[in-house]
């Protein structure tokens, strides 16, 4: 044990993902107990059909806290010890995401019926959707209160939220899904948010006075114009990631007619089973790396932050990859069924994409950090239609395999421009100040 202390307290990297473990260790159980209910009881079309209702919440959430969560995080990290700046800037937070998001439910409890054609056009789930506009502002508070424990960088309370959400849900899960088979795997879908915000408040409970003592009154317009950048830049993603996946599945509904959203239920296997393994590795970058990016000045810095990067997480992150690969078969037995079987054949595009797309983010947060909007947009729309258009040229083509290979591909794109934007700060041998 004395050992292990060691080797973390010389490798920040490696004890933030230690904590970290226990969160991913927690999700990786409940995502199989949850994936191997809907896999036992409703089958391929319950996986794509529970994932097309998150992808729309991922899009509400969005839109309704303007996406200023990493502003939240930078501002917070920035002020936590200045407690007049901090609920000055928190009350601008919260009001700009409680009234985009009472506006945004509104909107779309009107308007239910006809996004329900969109999203499930072959089932009625108009209720659901009316209840994930009324839950709307629950679910963005708890991604602002997270944000805030990033920027103070309580890595711990946020693993325990994290693991304590993950026993809850599950066991709500093996009920709902049991009972209401399709009809429970969507409602547990809303009732993970719920959840979710109910746990955080339960850790915060100490520190409740100084993340939530805010008033309306006391809102700055300096602050409002601080969180712009992050609004256009994390609205962008909010919106466009959810967005996309809905669209790419779609081609997939079309070019698969009658068969149920079975097709599409392989490909977000294979996404669900390498977005587990992202998570050990993601959070990370969130908790340690961005709050770095955030401090540095120089190129000499940041080239310093990447060589750490690369000799400290990244060859586990590669042998990772390499054992999911050779796995892959009985990744699907555990977490699915042999039923999804035909999705063995997704891995190789699907992993080496995320390789590229784990190595992107040493310069992607750059963005972030430094507020480089016209960058990060250009980029984030690029890789997204890229992706797309070659999703639908490549599922003519090689059928289903065609969309994990588009997905290689976009990354291909996403981490040259970023080396272009950013060659003079990784290849000059002067020292550069990065505006």
């Amino acid at each position: 044990m004395k050992k292990i202390k060691n080797i973390l307290s010389g490798n920040i990297w490696l004890k933030i993902s230690f904590f970290n473990s226990f969160g991913v260790i927690s999700r990786v159980v409940s995502g199989w107990i949850i994936n191997k209910l809907i896999a036992i009881y409703i089958g391929p079309q319950g996986t794509t059909l529970s994932e097309q209702l998150r992808n729309f919440i991922q899009s509400l959430e969005g839109v309704s806290t303007l996406g200023i969560q990493e502003g939240v995080t930078k501002y917070g990290a920035k002020y936590e010890h200045n407690s007049k700046q901090l609920q000055s800037f928190l009350s601008t937070a919260y009001k700009i995401v409680l009234i985009t998001s009472f506006l945004t439910g509104i909107l779309i409890f009107l308007f239910a019926k006809k996004i329900n054609l969109i999203l499930f056009p072959d089932y009625d789930f108009v209720n659901i959707i009316k209840i994930s506009a009324v839950i709307l502002p629950i679910a963005a508070i708890n991604m602002v209160l997270k944000a805030i424990l990033r920027g103070f960088q309580q890595y711990k309370k946020i693993t325990y939220i994290g693991v304590s959400s993950n026993i809850i849900v599950t066991m709500f899960a093996i009920y709902l899904i049991y009972k209401y088979r399709l009809t429970g795997a969507l409602f547990l879908v809303l009732l993970t948010q719920i959840a979710g915000f109910v746990i955080t408040l339960f850790y915060i409970r100490k520190d409740f006075q100084k993340i939530f003592k805010f008033s309306f009154g006391n809102t700055d317009k300096k602050h409002y114009k601080r969180l712009y950048a992050y609004i256009l830049m994390a609205i962008i993603s909010s919106l466009v990631v959810p967005v996309f996946n809905i669209l790419i599945r779609n081609l997939i509904f079309d070019y698969y007619q009658g068969d149920l959203g079975v097709h599409a239920g392989y490909w977000d296997a294979v996404k669900k089973i390498s977005g587990l393994f992202l998570s050990l590795i993601l959070p990370v970058f969130s908790l340690y790396y961005y709050p770095q990016l955030a401090k540095i000045h120089t190129n000499i810095e940041l080239k310093q932050e990447i060589k750490n990067f690369l000799k400290q997480i990244f060859p586990y992150f590669t042998l990772g990859i390499l054992l999911l690969y050779l796995f892959r078969k009985l990744a699907l037995l555990i977490f699915f069924s042999d039923a999804y079987l035909a999705s063995e054949k997704l891995f190789l595009w699907q992993l080496a994409g995320d390789y590229l797309r784990v190595l992107s983010m040493t310069l992607a947060f750059l963005m972030l950090a430094k507020a480089h909007v016209l960058k990060y947009i250009l980029l984030e729309i690029g890789f997204w239609v890229i992706y797309y258009f070659l999703s639908y040229y490549l599922l003519g083509k090689y059928e289903l395999y065609g969309v994990t290979l588009a997905y290689f591909y976009a990354y291909v794109f996403y981490l040259s421009g970023l080396v272009l934007i950013y060659k003079k700060y990784l290849f000059s041998k002067e020292e550069l100040i990065i505006k």
